[in-house]
Order: C-alpha cells, then structure tokens, then sequence
C-alpha cells in the first residue's frame, strides 16, 4: 500500500500543473546554470550556449530557466556570460524561446547584475558597483559606492532587459536576488554600510529589489510572469538570517511577483549555505533547503507560486515535498549537467536518484570550455540527441 501511495505521489510530478500563475506539463525546472559558452567579446549567445540549454527541454524538464544574464556591461559577473543589454540580446532569445518551445517547455530568462561582486578577469576595463563600495568577499576589484542616479540606472537596466526577453517570447522573466549579486548585497547588512533610504533598516535594504520588480513591471506588463530569485539565508556571520530572507520574499509576493525561488546562501557564506552545496547524497541530504520554502509556501498570497532549488535528487524526495505543500515547483541544475535527459529517463520508469555526485567539478570545466559533467559523460556540443 505504501508503495501505491509513494508512485502516485511521483506521478503528480509528471503531469500536467493547471494553474492561474503558470500553468506547465510538469513540475521540473531546469535551474539557471552558468554554461560558459557565449562570446566573450560581446555576450552574444551561440549555437553552443543556445542548444545547452534547450536540451533540458527535449529532455523532458517542464519549464527552462536560462543561464542568467547580465543587465548591463558593469553588471556582468563571469566570463562568457550572457547578455541581454542590448537590443541584438532579443535575436539570442527568440532563438532559445523556439528551440525550448519546440520541445513542448516554457522559457523563463534570469536576469541579474553583479554589483560588487565581480573580477577583473571578465570586467573588460569597467568598474564594478556595489551599495557602500570597497572590498567585495571574493573579487578582485574595489568595487564604487553606487548614488542615486546609479541605482535608478539599475532599475532602468533590468526594465529594458525585461522588456527583450519578452519581446523575444520568453514565457517569463526571473529577478535574480540571490546568491551574493547586487541585490543581495543591497539587503545585506554585512555587505550594505548606506545611512539613506537604501540602508539601515530592514525595508530600507529590501527598498532596490522591490523598485526594480516595480521597473520591470512596468516594463513587461501585469499579464506577463515575473519571478524572483532569493537567498533565504545570506549564510554569513553578519548577514541576514532566514526571518528576513522569508520576509524579503513574501513582500516581494505581496507586490506581485508570480513565483519566488527559494535557494540559499553565498559564495561567501558557509559550507552549508553555499547555493550549490557539495556532497548531497539522495534519499538522506536532499533538499537542504526546503525548510525555508515550506516557511515562505505557508504564508504566500493565493496563486503565487514557489519554486524550490537546490540539492533535489530523487523522486521520492520531491514527491514528498510536494505532498507536503513545501512547493509547487522543483528545479534541478548540477543534475542537468550530467544528464540533459533526465527528466525523460525518470518518465520510462528508471527511477534511480539523478547520477549528480554534487562534486562541483563541473563549474570547473568552464575554464577550458562549455560547463558540463567531466565524470559522467565526454561528448561533442551540440550533437546530443535526446530523442
């Protein structure tokens, strides 16, 4: 009987979720991932860095998040990252819009500025940003304390991004808040220093990211999906906590964003709050994250939707999350890079947790190429073939 009741959990994975926010053919989302793969010289994305991403969907995962792009030149934070501040960037969404559309998925473009938390490596001579200026945990460059007309630049920078990737179909758009870039930092208390209205209190370092929702809002119209991206923890000494990383996302729902993913942590932050936590074995260390998902889930507006990221392995795992109201939706990245198909080999009954290892060697392999898993799979881009 127990076993009745576990495979008809796992089968609401795969079907179809009707609803007023987002409806999608299954509960799967391919997290945003840094590939690597688009032109250094001008954040152009190509065939490599397009068909990386839309192999997820032909691989059976219901939704596609792309790897996150930079809003502007000094917002970007990696080198051969993608870049949707100008307006050649609708051509490279229109073209993953298709190919991820093609496969019966539907394409949500994360967009995001560094801050300070840039390197030298791939600014390209520009300066970096950050809310009070000076040393950023990790970057090589002292970073300028940004004025006003800095951060109203930022709120116009994210609108206009916005506004390309829906005008090259895109089904939505994601606010990245998360993981150490500008607006982490501005609701950081460690990181922001500022004594105006985007320092000191806790509404005050929250103040940017509900401005930026409110730009790109404005920019995209109230029909169109708008997610964001947090940290429910900075996961630092110093930093903020869980209390108002819960809060921070159930406001930003109360103004009306449509669907909060809910990672955690840092790159500065400690080992178990790092977004891409290391040594995660299925069945026993899964989803290190889900107590903040359940937390935000309990008190989000009706029809808003949550998204849980990080550490997800297995199906029992996410069946039972789902079960238990912790979230709506699940997204898998590191999985992906080691197996495109995933989604598809669970569908055909091989129901072995994800061959993810959670060793991180694939962020590595963006040195010397396209990001992808050394230890499971050695193969030419672009000539996977999923179907």
């Amino acid at each position: 009987m127990r076993e009745t009741c576990e495979r008809a959990q796992i089968i609401k994975l795969f079907e179809p979720f009707e609803n007023k926010t987002f409806p999608v053919k299954n509960r799967f989302v391919r997290a945003a991932t840094w590939l690597g793969a688009c032109d250094g010289a001008t954040g152009r994305a190509t065939p490599a860095a397009i068909s990386r991403q839309a192999e997820t969907a032909a691989g059976g995962a219901g939704t596609v998040i792309s790897e996150f792009a930079y809003v502007s030149p000094e917002g970007q934070a990696a080198p051969k990252q993608w870049g949707i501040d100008v307006e050649e960037a609708v051509g490279d969404v229109r073209q993953l819009s298709a190919a991820v559309h093609g496969a019966g998925s539907k394409l949500v473009v994360q967009i995001c500025h560094a801050g300070g938390a840039r390197m030298s490596a791939s600014s390209r001579g520009l300066p970096a940003y950050s809310p009070s200026g000076g040393e950023y945990p990790g970057s090589d460059i002292i970073a300028r304390a940004m004025s006003e007309e800095d951060i109203k630049k930022v709120c116009r920078d994210f609108a206009a991004a916005a506004k390309r990737a829906k005008d090259g179909g895109a089904d939505g758009v994601e606010i990245h808040g998360a993981h150490g870039f500008l607006l982490t930092q501005f609701l950081s208390p460690l990181i922001n220093r500022r004594e105006d209205r985007y320092g000191g209190s806790f509404e005050n370092r929250l103040r940017l990211t509900r401005e930026v929702y409110a730009a790109v809002r404005g920019a995209v119209g109230a029909d169109f999906s708008v997610w964001l991206k947090i940290s429910a923890t900075e996961g630092a000494e110093g930093g903020y906590g869980p209390d108002e990383g819960t809060e921070a996302a159930l406001t930003l729902l109360r103004d009306g964003v449509n669907v909060v993913e809910v990672s955690s942590g840092t790159g500065y932050a400690t080992s178990e709050h790092i977004p891409s936590v290391v040594g995660v074995s299925a069945g026993e260390s899964e989803a290190p994250f889900a107590p903040y998902a359940a937390k935000i889930r309990a008190s989000a507006p009706k029809n808003s939707l949550v998204l849980l990221t990080g550490g997800l392995r297995s199906l029992p795992v996410m069946a039972a999350l789902l079960e238990d109201g912790v979230a709506d939706l699940f997204g898998l990245s590191r999985p992906f890079n080691a197996e495109p198909d995933l989604i598809n080999r669970w569908a055909e009954d091989d129901a072995r947790p994800s061959a993810c290892i959670s060793c991180n060697a694939c962020f590595k392999t963006g040195a010397y190429g396209v990001v992808d898993c050394p230890i499971m799979r050695d193969r030419q881009e672009g000539n996977w073939d999923p179907l």
